[in-house]
């Protein structure tokens, strides 16, 4: 795994953007390069500048209209690999992900900045009108508040007019589609594997903002429509089959991210299920054994299950 850096910006420079939001332009991605023109147009138009940072994987490179900070990877990257890595390569204290296919309120990086600042937030999160043509995809559009719109609890989301997430509002539970967080609260990781070395497909944002939950660290709800999320069922990342949720019960969640690789330089293990595979005990004696070993762990604070970065 080798990673190039392109378009860096001036760190001397005494007007430096405070977010960098970040995309992951996925290889197999159909139709990226016209989401990724209007992508970038959408954060050019914010009421604030913002740093763009765009992850390429496969060894795709960047058009060359893009004149924006991007960074190439020789392989394949999950999408939670790709945040990790542009968590890392951030050069801004806030940081903020935005998918090819949602779009932001021209003023909607403004007014999560503002409320990450007034209230020392670690993450704040606002609301969305869920779309389900790509007519929002050029559009420019102001933050509103949640009035006219309506949320309703169907997965995946159902043609309603003036739909909402239920993000803002707090009644689906989520914190995004996209969210604002600090870095020198958080710090540069994310979550990307678990236990056994698999990769996180689906459900890597809800288990990040778990992980925040019980650090104690204030997470914040904006009841505005900050943004505009895309609703593909048959295209998109979230939808897709996965064993998430099994998986994070039976192994429980890897200390290593892929953060670590791009902060070390060091990606030999990548693609590697380096844990062992937990068997049930057979008998007493395993049994006793099992349970010494889980008091031991809970003692040091070290995970319930052997992790792969251990």
């Amino acid at each position: 795994m080798l990673f190039e850096s392109h378009n860096q910006p001036d760190l001397a420079s005494e007007d430096r953007p405070l977010v960098t939001v970040f995309c992951a332009v996925w290889h197999k991605q159909v139709g990226k390069l016209e989401l990724l023109r209007s992508h970038w147009e959408n954060l050019k138009a914010q009421s604030i500048r913002v740093e763009p940072c765009y992850i390429f994987d496969n060894g795709e490179e960047a058009p060359e209209w893009l004149d924006a900070p991007w960074h190439s990877f020789s392989e394949p990257l999950t999408i939670y690999e790709a945040w990790a890595a542009a968590v890392v390569l951030a050069k801004t204290r806030y940081v903020m992900n935005l998918n090819m296919d949602d779009r932001l309120a021209t003023n909607g990086a403004q007014e999560l900045l503002n409320t990450a600042m007034a209230t020392s937030s670690a993450l704040v999160g606002g609301d969305w009108l869920v779309c389900f043509d790509k007519q929002h995809l050029s559009l420019e559009f102001p933050v509103t508040d949640l009035e006219g719109t309506q949320y309703l609890p169907a997965w995946p989301p159902r043609r309603h007019q003036g739909l909402r997430l239920g993000s803002g509002s707090g009644e689906r539970g989520t914190l995004g589609a996209a969210t604002m967080w600090d870095l020198d609260i958080v710090g540069k990781w994310y979550p990307t594997y678990f236990g056994n070395g698999a990769p996180i497909l689906s459900i890597g944002d809800t288990i990040f903002w778990g992980l925040l939950k019980h650090k104690n660290l204030k997470l914040t709800r904006l009841p505005k429509i900050i943004g505009r999320y895309y609703s593909d069922p048959d295209a998109q990342a979230e939808f897709r089959p996965h064993q998430d949720n099994d998986l994070l019960k039976s192994e429980g969640l890897s200390t290593r991210s892929f953060a670590d690789g791009v902060r070390s330089g060091d990606f030999c293990w990548h693609g590697k299920a380096a844990a062992r595979v937990r068997q049930k005990p057979l008998n007493k004696i395993e049994k006793k054994s099992a349970e010494l070993e889980a008091r031991y762990r809970r003692l040091f604070g070290l995970p319930a299950q052997q992790v792969a970065a251990e």
